[in-house]
């Protein structure tokens, strides 16, 4: 992310800068692009020393750095005669955001089979269903679905489902094995149901 300059106040020259979440490291960009640490948030600085120390043009940028979190950017005018005050909400980096998400799915997975274990298939069924319209990429849920309707003993729903898991990663190995069981079972070929 990259913001513009702040507002600032007449006079004294320093720069104070906060995060949320506070603990950022706080890095000057010099004109060939290499960062310098400063310090970390919240930070409170004297505005015309960091940029005679670090900064050789008019202009230059602060960057906000904390891990799980996206860079936050500022561009900022050499101005030693004005307080800056800057206030920074960094955004939670996507990697982090896909692996909340997907605890919260695999929370979802266990709960599934705590209900098959249960032998409340029905549920186990109803919840799966929900997590195939947010999740249909993953071949898990119709494996478990194809499970949940064998353990009801509804084979070819069950099979129905096997395939579905098979199609969507082929690398699938139980789902495969269940496939094939279940295909000679019934005495149909991949091609037929």
């Amino acid at each position: 992310m990259l913001s513009f300059l702040l507002s600032g106040q007449a006079l004294a020259g320093k720069l104070v800068i906060k995060s949320n979440p506070e603990d950022s490291t706080v890095y000057v960009v010099r004109a060939n692009g290499k960062e310098v640490k400063v310090g970390k948030t919240p930070f409170e600085g004297d505005l015309s020393n960091l940029t005679s120390r670090y900064v050789k043009s008019d202009s230059f940028v602060i960057t906000l750095k904390k891990k799980g979190y996206e860079d936050y950017r500022v561009l900022m005018a050499k101005n030693s005669n004005v307080d800056m005050n800057l206030s920074a909400n960094l955004t939670i980096h996507e990697k982090v955001s896909s692996i909340k998400e997907y605890d919260l799915l695999i929370a979802d997975l266990f709960d599934v089979q705590r209900l098959m274990r249960s032998k409340n298939y029905s549920d186990a069924q109803g919840k799966l269903d929900s997590l195939e319209k947010k999740y249909n990429g993953f071949s898990i849920i119709p494996e478990l679905k194809g499970i949940a309707y064998y353990m009801s003993k509804d084979i070819e729903k069950s099979l129905s489902h096997f395939r579905r898991a098979f199609s969507v990663n082929p690398e699938n190995k139980d789902a495969y094995k269940m496939k094939v069981y279940l295909e000679k079972k019934l005495g149909v070929g991949s091609e037929k149901l």
